[in-house]
């Protein structure tokens, strides 16, 4: 999660250290990763001082695959338990939003990335592979944002960055609509032809930078 304010040119070792209290999966299992993430959350913003950061002019969560699931997960969760100050935005970064075993009927024909994209070089994801690692409760909204009981009105905006080629695209899709049609500002960068977390293995790519700029551009628009 990000603060974003007057950042101080280090991390404190405060900080440092209660990221290495994040625990992982598969020795930490379901909640395990999401409740360390909301601890972080709150003691961030109760730090702030310390951390050098002003929250009143913006706070983000923002994770990358996995992380982007907490990261939207975060922003629902802060949203029914009226977290002040509020979180602003969420970065959305090739993320895991929606079981396949919790795909709504209507939306099943346009869930398909994760059966057809067979050939992204980096991530294999195969039946439950994610379930299997993480032992998440099927219903939880800790685990699955999509078909949150409450629904999406009034959750913070959203920057999707996705790959064409990952199988984790189709639901990116559907969650960028499902967020609009509740009202809530997106802005989706759909990378055509490249797969999951192709900037970070291939960083000598063009595309690769371009992908980084538009990070930096999210980012900004996430603060305006």
């Amino acid at each position: 999660m990000w603060s974003i304010g007057n950042a101080a040119p280090a991390l404190p070792n405060a900080w440092n250290a209660i990221l290495t209290q994040i625990s992982l999966a598969p020795e930490h299992k379901f909640p395990i990763g999401v409740n360390d993430c909301w601890d972080a959350l709150e003691w961030s913003l109760a730090n702030c001082n310390m951390l050098g950061a002003t929250p009143s002019r913006g706070v983000l969560v923002g994770g990358a695959s996995a992380g982007g699931n907490i990261a939207a997960v975060l922003a629902l969760l802060s949203r029914d338990r009226k977290l002040e100050p509020r979180i602003t935005g969420q970065y959305l970064c090739v993320p895991a939003l929606l079981p396949d075993t919790n795909v709504p009927a209507h939306f099943a024909h346009l869930y398909q990335s994760r059966e057809i994209n067979t050939n992204d070089p980096v991530l294999k994801l195969g039946p439950n592979m994610i379930e299997q690692i993480y032992e998440p409760d099927p219903k939880s909204p800790l685990w699955d944002p999509f078909n949150h009981a409450d629904g999406h009105k009034g959750v913070a905006k959203a920057f999707f960055q996705v790959g064409g080629l990952d199988p984790l695209r189709d639901e990116a899709v559907l969650y960028d609509r499902l967020l609009r049609e509740n009202g809530v500002l997106t802005r989706f960068k759909l990378y055509s032809g490249y797969g999951h977390m192709f900037w970070t293995n291939y960083p000598e790519l063009d595309e690769s930078v371009k992908f980084v700029e538009d990070t930096l551009k999210g980012i900004k628009w996430l603060l305006e």
